[in-house]
This record gives structure tokens, sequence and C-alpha cells, in this order.
């Protein structure tokens, strides 16, 4: 099932991890933020894939690190969902006709300040997605398409202790070649992993 990923599965998927969001806290110490999570299916492989950025190195914040586009609500979000829709495209040129919204995960937060809502959606099986993106070259330093199954099955989770000066416990790393997948970006990826079935769910008490 991991190699092709159905609509249909990404819908029980954001059902069953409705409840595997952190600990409902006050939010009045985090800025809201929100990514957009793309599975791409080529049907001709029978294989999934999900849609990563590389954050340029000079950025103020995370830095050179694995994520999935998205970002900090501005005031002329009415709401999440635009938020992520608009990074999105700020950040890799896709426009929202290119993909279909599924749903999204409950709210993760992070140790660097915010609580992100994760949208999950699938790419148009006719959509020239492939000639649309690119990355911005103020905030992006590359995008690239992993294999599904590269990123959820248990067998690449590794649980570790954070960087130094983290506020966190404890985090996620994904073994993915030579990428450095972790943090946020990582949990959600777990988290998407045992929606569908794949591992237990992660604890909730890192932060």
């Amino acid at each position: 099932m991991v190699n092709l990923i159905s609509k249909n599965n990404l819908l029980d998927c954001i059902q069953n991890v409705r409840d595997a969001g952190d600990t409902n806290r006050p939010i009045s110490g985090y800025s809201e933020a929100s990514i957009l999570v793309i599975f791409i299916n080529n049907y001709d492989k029978d294989e999934s894939y999900i849609l990563l950025t590389q954050r340029k190195n000079n950025l103020r914040q995370h830095a050179g690190q694995i994520a999935f586009p998205g970002g900090k609500k501005e005031n002329e979000d009415k709401t999440l969902l635009e938020t992520a829709v608009r990074e999105t495209e700020e950040e890799i040129s896709l426009s929202k006709e290119n993909y279909d919204i599924i749903g999204n995960f409950p709210k993760f937060y992070t140790g660097t300040g915010y609580v992100v809502t994760p949208y999950i959606a699938m790419m148009k099986e006719l959509s020239n997605w492939k000639n649309s993106i690119k990355p911005n070259v103020e905030e992006v330093r590359k995008i690239f398409t992993p294999k599904s199954q590269q990123l959820l099955l248990p067998d690449y989770h590794i649980r570790e202790k954070p960087p130094i000066k983290s506020s966190m416990s404890m985090t996620w790393r994904i073994n993915y070649e030579n990428e450095n997948i972790w943090g946020l970006t990582a949990r959600v990826l777990v988290t998407l992993s045992a929606g569908l079935g794949l591992r237990e769910y992660p604890p909730c008490d890192d932060i």
C-alpha cells in the first residue's frame, strides 16, 4: 500500500490521526503557521512521491532545513489553508489549480515557537506541475520528491536527542540518503506513517 497512496488512503489517514497532534495548550506564545504535504502519484509506475524543499542556508529561521512548503500566517490570510496555499505558491511557484486539498492534521507545536497545521494534498493527475514549479531563489535551495516508501516506512524513522540548545526533549529524524530530515518535518512524516497503519503513533510530549 505504501507504494501507491490513494485519496481514500489519505482520507482514512486524516481520520485516524485526528487525535494524534500535540497536547493543546495556550497559543498566545506561539505564531500560527501551516504547511502543505503534497502527494504525487505516478500510476504507470504504481508509486507515490512526497514533495519536499530545502530552505536556503542564509535564512534567519530554520536555515538549511528540509521542509514542506508553508509558513507563518499573515494578516491578509483569512484561514490557515490560505496561508499554506499562498506560501506554497511563493516558495515553489505551484498554484492551487495543480492539486486537491484532502484535509488537515491536528496542530503541532515546535521548539521555535510555532503552532503548525499540516494540510494534506494530492497533485492532480493532469497537472503540468513539473513545468510549473521552481524554487524561490531567496528562500528555497532545492525541491525534491522522494518516493513515499523512503519516508514513511518505520525502518527509516530514528528517535533521537535534538540538537544542542533546542527546547525539545526528543525529536525524530528520517534516514533518507544524505538529507537531514528532522524536527517537525520528520514528526509529520512519522504521523502520516502511523495514520496509514504502517507503525505505532509517535509520542506527543517532545516539547
